[in-house]
């Protein structure tokens, strides 16, 4: 017991060294929600996988079946179904890294450039990313260009300040990587240079991989006019930073640092771990030695590993089938409107759900158009990923208690969904390479699913594509 709250001991798995072991609180249930919320929804989370959210809640709170209740809550999360998950591309041949060949953290660093992204208050265009191929530790700077100049800069008072320099340095053959004074900056400290096309069949795949989920983490939090991006760049790193690594076996900090981060969700149950004394430096120091000479181990055979899991996985692809019926989302090309201010990296690739009608051949499925329901869509299946969403459940739980449910008479009578207006704005949007279909992009309305009086005035809770509901008046809903 600590102030009054329930502990438990968990133990997290490791491969080598002494297992480790944390205390977390027992979360009461009214706050079981809060819990996933921090773990998955806030800023500092970034909308995380299933695995990450489920190895963050493990490291900082134990709910009762909290398994089954992660996985529910990030299945259902709909802003990062359709926010987040890259297309379903099947991936060639793995190029193993040599891994033998790394000595520590930061002994081969990576660095790649996002961008143009829309530009932001503060004139930042790109963004300069570094991650260390050892302990995936990732530091990202905002940038208003991408000239040599600023490229030495961000690496001296980002990377080589805060971690010394770096035994090699692995990126493209940009301009701003290969310049005389890049190539003088990597002569005064002794980096190694080497260069994605002839070092690495596949490039610099590890910083592009992150570069994607950066900007998907991203995506959860800028505005519509999408020029906020550099505000929560910081927050997302820290998420990113403190997530579980399947390839680590553990988080990019604590591989780098040996210990785990304190957390908001910690100070919010006083879990702060073990307190230290100011006479006990000597023996704090001793264990860090240890912890951060486990990790090293543990990094050297997780990389290894998963490796080896990557290889196999690409060895064993199997055959994805949806059933009739089934709820689907499905990748959207973005195509930004003449005159629009906004980037293809900040916006939703996935657009949905939609609703599988049959099955052509081996690779490609008839879905139905909501908000054109006379249109349908021939789409190959590299193009889906499954919907889950909790707005499957019936809606009348939705509607308010004390409101009286009747039938209006006369021309207020039951709308169908015949009678719901088109969408306001529509796009073309390829969907294969035989044929395309046009999609409502203004969240067109999908039907009515229930019907309340007020003060004699109808009312009509409306279903979205999105899955969305809320209450609008008959006139919103007689087309023009």
């Amino acid at each position: 017991m600590v102030n009054g709250l329930l502990m438990r001991y968990v133990h997290l798995p490791v491969n080598v060294g002494p297992a480790r072991t944390v205390t977390v609180p027992v979360v009461p249930p009214p706050y079981v929600e809060t819990v996933l919320h921090f773990c998955h929804r806030d800023l500092l989370s970034s909308h995380l996988g299933l695995t990450k959210t489920i190895e963050k809640v493990r490291r900082h709170a134990y709910l009762p079946g909290w398994r089954k209740d992660v996985a529910e809550f990030v299945r259902e999360c709909a802003k990062r179904g359709g926010g987040k998950g890259p297309r379903p591309w099947t991936s060639g041949r793995m190029q193993r890294m040599p891994v033998a060949d790394l000595t520590g953290p930061f002994s081969l660093l990576v660095v790649d450039a996002v961008g143009p992204l829309p530009e932001t208050e503060r004139s930042n265009k790109y963004i300069l990313v570094f991650v260390d191929y050892f302990t995936r530790w990732a530091e990202a700077f905002a940038v208003a260009a991408l000239d040599s100049i600023t490229f030495v800069d961000a690496m001296v008072n980002g990377v080589v300040a805060r971690h010394g320099v770096p035994s090699r340095l692995l990126s493209d053959n940009g301009r701003n990587f290969t310049s005389e004074v890049a190539k003088a900056f990597y002569q005064t400290l002794g980096i190694r240079k080497l260069f994605g096309a002839a070092y690495h069949p596949q490039t610099q795949g590890l910083v592009e991989r992150f570069n994607g989920i950066l900007i998907g983490m991203l995506r959860m939090h800028v505005d519509e006019a999408q020029t906020d991006w550099d505000v929560y760049l910081p927050r997302v790193l820290f998420a990113c930073r403190s997530a579980y690594h399947e390839a680590l076996g553990d988080s990019p900090f604590f591989s780098l640092y040996g210990r785990d981060p304190v957390l908001p969700l910690d100070v919010a149950f006083l879990n702060l771990g073990k307190k230290w004394k100011s006479n006990e430096v000597a023996q704090y120091r001793r264990e860090l030695y240890r912890s951060m000479r486990d990790s090293r181990h543990l990094v050297e055979r997780q990389l290894i590993k998963a490796q080896d899991r990557h290889e196999q996985r690409l060895r064993d692809q199997v055959e994805v089938n949806f059933e009739i019926g089934e709820q689907v989302w499905v990748y959207q090309f973005f195509r930004a409107k003449r005159g629009e201010n906004r980037t293809k990296k900040l916006a939703f690739s996935w657009h949905g759900p939609y609703r599988v009608l049959d099955k052509v051949g081996e690779n490609a499925y008839r879905i139905d158009i909501p908000s054109h329901p006379n249109k349908v869509v021939t789409v190959n299946v590299n193009r889906f990923k499954k919907f889950r969403g909790r707005w499957t459940r019936p809606f009348m739980d939705e509607i308010p208690e004390g409101i009286v449910e009747e039938e209006a008479e006369g021309e207020d009578g039951p709308l169908e969904e015949t009678d719901l207006p088109p969408s306001s704005y529509t796009e073309r949007l390829t969907l294969g390479a035989e044929d395309t279909a046009v999609v409502g992009t203004e969240t067109p309305l999908l039907e009515v699913v229930a019907k309340r009086v007020v003060n004699r005035a109808a009312g009509y809770l409306v279903l979205t594509a999105n899955y969305e509901t809320f209450w609008l008046p008959r006139a919103a809903l007689i087309p023009v």
